[in-house]
């Protein structure tokens, strides 16, 4: 009796395994599709060669577009597609996975291409533990770069963690003339002079000045009420986390008369 229950335990725990493999083989090619077709605006941003990189920011400032730019010019540099490892951890079908799983995506990549790849992982610190798993990875000379939003990947403790392991670079929303570009407007010397220009730089200063620059909100007919959903996540989702503020209601309050403050 006793060797036939550890003889259905084995046999679940190889079923999952084997799940598991399969759910990261059709992640890992759907991903690294998505990162390479991506449209993405051009940012200026210089980088180390070689160099770790994390990216770090509010939410929906654009780090992960930020990846899609570097991936596009890896690409563009001669690097193979199967060199390319993007996972976006937020992705549903990672519901579960654990600092023990980190490791299978990279077996899995290599039974997948056959080559060792440079590793974007998007949103990583969605996964305990996760930093430890970064700062080996990097330890033994992988390429790496890594985006995280909430205030567990903002906090003093992760940034200690993988100190002198990567580089940090702080994601804001676009720049006035980013977005601009995000909105299809040539930017030069010569912008003002034509009068329908003028008129479509000046609409879109006012649409930038209500409503900022994340990028997706070039997107949005409904700019409010995307920016009222970033907002929640935020400011009543990521700081009350942060610092397990209990009463939800007096944030609110406390922000609504911050923002009432403004001259």
């Amino acid at each position: 009796m006793r060797k036939t229950i550890i003889a259905c335990i084995c046999t679940v725990i190889k079923t999952n395994i084997a799940m598991n493999r399969e759910i990261l083989r059709t992640v890992i090619a759907d991903n690294r599709n998505d990162a390479s077709e991506f449209k993405i605006v051009p940012r200026d941003f210089i980088f180390e060669e070689p160099g770790n990189y994390v990216f770090v920011g509010i939410r929906r400032a654009g780090k992960s577009f930020l990846l899609y730019q570097r991936i596009q010019g890896f690409l563009s540099e001669g690097v193979s597609l199967d060199e390319i490892l993007y996972i976006n951890f937020e992705d549903e079908r990672l519901i579960g996975l654990t600092p023990n799983d980190l490791n299978l995506i990279l077996e899995v990549h290599l039974e997948m291409y056959g080559k060792k790849p440079i590793l974007f992982f998007d949103e990583i610190q969605v996964v305990e533990g996760s930093e430890k798993f970064a700062r080996r990875i990097a330890d033994i000379k992988n390429r790496v770069y890594i985006t995280g939003s909430n205030a567990k990947m903002l906090s003093q403790k992760i940034q200690t963690t993988l100190g002198g392991r990567y580089l940090t670079i702080d994601i804001y929303p676009y720049s006035f003339k980013e977005f601009l570009v995000a909105n299809e407007i040539s930017v030069h010397k010569n912008s003002l002079s034509s009068t329908v220009t003028k008129a479509e730089i000046l609409r879109l200063f006012n649409e930038y000045f209500y409503f900022g620059g994340l990028p997706e909100v070039v997107n949005y007919g409904a700019k409010r009420d995307y920016i009222s959903s970033v907002f929640q996540k935020i400011y009543l989702g990521d700081i009350a986390s942060r610092y397990s503020v209990n009463n939800i209601s007096a944030l609110r309050v406390m922000f609504k008369k911050l923002a009432e403050s403004v001259k």
